[in-house]
């Protein structure tokens, strides 16, 4: 019953996410991934499909595209596959190198590990991860008391060398998925605040203009009110050729009533 539930809820937010985004839900990879794990899902309980209801436990890689850090992860580690083939490259000529050398030099007293090229392919692979190399060490030294020259040298440059080599590729990837991800994150912050600013802009110029236009007294004369303290202009004072009404008592002027 949770089984059927959940398959449920799988559907439906891929029915909506569908609905949503219309023609854009196919350009991503990670909806690819999701719409697949969900098809699989939804695969009926049958024996003609036994085969492919093994598929379904890919339900469980949903959670790597709910989870945005597991995302930036894997999408660093497919960006750093270029990169890792040069490293890789690198990685199988020193252990075919090695495997010749050890086959020529211990290959008749230690067939065991080195006997023909493939064993000796196999026995190098096995140093690299340093599962049981002190038997094989041990092995070549009763025969050859200087061979543990070859195993420390052959372990240090693929260990300690060219793993690292591997690492640094990856973790450089990471660093550019980060930086990307940030350098968009900085851009869209930026166009949201040139958005802001040209709207800010955009009214101030609209409000020099009604000054511009209330100072050369284009308002006042239509007769309009200012109604902010942004609209209120200073009028200038007459000029002394224009005729300026006085105050008058009983018909004189005030001015000449105060002589």
């Amino acid at each position: 019953m949770a089984e059927h539930v959940i398959v449920g809820i799988f559907v439906v937010e891929m029915t909506l996410k569908i609905y949503a985004e219309r023609g854009d839900f196919f350009r991503s990879p990670w909806n690819w991934f999701d719409f697949l794990v969900v098809l699989v899902s939804v695969i009926p309980v049958t024996e003609q499909f036994s085969v492919l209801r093994i598929l379904r436990v890919l339900r469980v890689l949903r959670i790597v595209t709910a989870v945005p850090q597991m995302r930036m992860i894997i999408t660093a580690l497919f960006r750093s596959v270029p990169g890792m083939g040069a490293v890789v490259g690198l990685f199988l000529v020193v252990i075919y190198t090695a495997a010749i050398i050890s086959h020529q030099l211990f290959g008749r007293a230690v067939p065991e590990f080195f006997g023909d090229l493939g064993t000796s392919l196999y026995t190098m692979f096995l140093l690299l991860t340093t599962e049981n190399w002190p038997d094989v060490s041990d092995a070549v030294l009763v025969h050859y008391p200087m061979g543990w020259i070859f195993f420390v040298g052959y372990i240090a440059l693929t260990t300690f060398v060219m793993l690292n080599l591997v690492i640094g590729v990856i973790v450089t990837s990471m660093e550019q998925e980060v930086n990307e991800l940030r350098w968009n994150e900085d851009q869209e912050l930026e166009a949201v605040q040139h958005e802001a600013v040209m709207a800010r802009l955009a009214d101030l110029s609209l409000q020099v203009e009604r000054l511009q236009r209330m100072v050369t007294g284009g308002d006042t004369r239509n007769g309009e009110v200012p109604e902010t303290l942004e609209e209120l202009t200073v009028i200038p004072p007459p000029s002394p050729s224009q005729d300026v009404d006085l105050p008058r008592s009983n018909g004189r002027p005030l001015a000449d009533l105060e002589e």
